[in-house]
């Protein structure tokens, strides 16, 4: 019987601040074939895009990697500020010539 490994891949949040309107978070995490960066936003209830949350996200197949490690990803997307992250995470990526996936994914929390 094999074992399965469910915990073995890494998961690092760069940003993580709440306030008055809403709880905003970004995180980088791998799984087995992928490396994820994605900046969400959940508003608070109180506002009328409450239960509304909002993922902008950046996905590489890791065998697109063309050398890039998740260290040389996390370290990178550290020393960016905030505001310009994701934007300069994508210009390196083409720049680098590695295929990704990016979009903006929003739900509805609220039943």
């Amino acid at each position: 019987m094999q074992q399965l490994e469910l915990f073995e891949f890494r998961r690092d949040c760069l940003f993580d601040s709440k306030n008055q309107i809403a709880h905003y978070f970004d995180i980088l995490k791998e799984t087995k074939d992928t490396i994820s960066y994605a900046e969400h936003i959940e508003p608070n209830s109180e506002f009328a895009i409450a239960g509304m949350s909002y993922e902008e996200f950046v996905d590489i197949n890791k065998d697109e990697l063309k050398g890039l490690t998740y260290d040389q990803i996390l370290n990178y997307l550290n020393n960016s500020k905030k505001e310009e992250r994701l934007e300069n995470y994508k210009k390196l990526l083409k720049f680098r010539n590695i295929t990704f996936k990016a979009d903006l994914f929003t739900w509805n929390d609220i039943d």
